[in-house]
């Protein structure tokens, strides 16, 4: 009998690797074409304030407290020629009114742990046909980190003020992330944001 050689367990590390991978298409079964596969986002400020954040606070007291994914959103945006920036609080060109068109559908997975050392969960937006023109360039996540928060030891207590929206990651064709497309009005547009967090 032949022993499978059997593939060793990913070990911790002192380094993880935390990526938002956008996979965008328009139509649905078998009409369904995918832009594009697993680009990387780039996260801004607001993001990695909000991760910091997260990690030196206290304690939360309220009946009811906004995390990161509540009232999220996606934005898409024209322009092509503006790379994306840390500072950067907004698409450069949005399409419709500031920020952008929200998507029509907005959905959620749970979390996953496909393998040893790989943790993931995703939200995906939907416009549907005819919502939205033009050509995309730009597309940002937004979300309520946890941001505004710098005390060691930070709390929120019961009326406190809700957390507010902030954009914390872009894909942008300028920077390489994906090639810049038109979009097809006669199909509903989807965007997929898988974030995952990896040991490296």
């Amino acid at each position: 009998m032949v022993k499978l050689k059997e593939k060793p367990m990913k070990k911790p590390t002192d380094k993880i690797l935390i990526q938002g991978l956008v996979t965008v298409w328009q139509g649905e079964g078998k009409d369904k074409k995918i832009i594009f596969k697993n680009a990387e986002n780039r996260w801004v400020d607001a993001g990695l304030k909000g991760l910091i954040a997260l990690l030196s606070g206290d304690y939360v007291y309220l009946n009811t407290w906004d995390a990161w994914v509540r009232d999220w959103d996606m934005y898409l945006g024209s322009d092509t020629a503006t790379a994306t920036t840390h500072s950067m609080t907004a698409l450069t060109s949005p399409i419709g009114a500031a920020p952008g068109t929200a998507p029509n559908a907005k959905s959620g997975a749970a979390r996953s742990n496909p393998a040893t050392g790989d943790w993931r969960t995703s939200v995906t937006a939907i416009w549907y046909a005819g919502t939205i023109s033009g050509t995309v360039g730009e597309m940002a996540f937004y979300c309520k980190p946890f941001g505004t928060y710098w005390t060691f030891l930070w709390f929120r207590q019961l009326q406190s003020p809700s957390f507010p929206s902030a954009m914390v990651s872009r894909l942008s064709s300028a920077d390489g992330d994906f090639g810049s497309f038109a979009i097809d009005i006669s199909k509903s547009l989807t965007v997929q944001w898988e974030i995952t967090i990896t040991y490296v």
